[in-house]
């Protein structure tokens, strides 16, 4: 008796899907696992690039559930031959890692870009994501570039405090 694991489906997103991609990117993207994201997780995330470039937007199903998705765009830079795939935002249930999924929509977002002219693909990840950084580099990407993100905590700022206690009185 062979156990067999279940296909993977890897297929456009459909608007039916975005909710389930929306909780699962919730579960994903938290402020206690990435605390420096350059661009916050939210509802317009996942609508605004399923809106823009929906040949793109792909999610991974395993028996009619979603176990993982990717939002892409195709930047194309006036002017010049170049045209750029960027994947936005990519992820793979915590369930379901380790089983070859993000390496199935990578390569099907790859596919797109390339349909559609892409001459180079762009992702960038958080420096301490080691787990994503080794899954690019072995998806044959390279030239890793430092990027600088600075944030400041406003809650402390007496401006803040100051609304705050207005909207307290309020």
């Amino acid at each position: 008796m062979s156990s067999s694991k279940p296909a993977v489906e890897i297929r456009a997103m459909t608007i039916d899907d975005l909710a389930v991609v929306y909780a699962m990117g919730e579960d994903l993207f938290t402020a206690d696992k990435w605390t420096t994201l350059y661009r916050t997780w939210d509802e317009y995330e996942v609508l605004n690039n399923y809106m823009s470039d929906p040949e793109t937007s792909l999610v991974a199903e395993i028996d009619d559930k979603i176990v993982g998705f990717a939002l892409g765009t195709v930047i194309e830079k006036p002017g010049t031959a170049w045209t750029y795939g960027y994947l936005l935002w990519f992820g793979v249930s915590d369930d379901f890692r380790n089983r070859g999924i993000a390496s199935k929509l990578l390569r099907r977002l790859t596919e797109l870009f390339i349909e559609d002219g892409a001459r180079m693909m762009l992702v960038d990840t958080d420096a301490e994501n080691e787990k994503a950084i080794e899954f690019f580099k072995k998806s044959g990407f390279g030239h890793p570039q430092a990027h600088v993100y600075l944030s400041r905590n406003l809650s402390k700022h007496p401006e803040y405090e100051r609304h705050r206690a207005e909207d307290k009185r309020k």
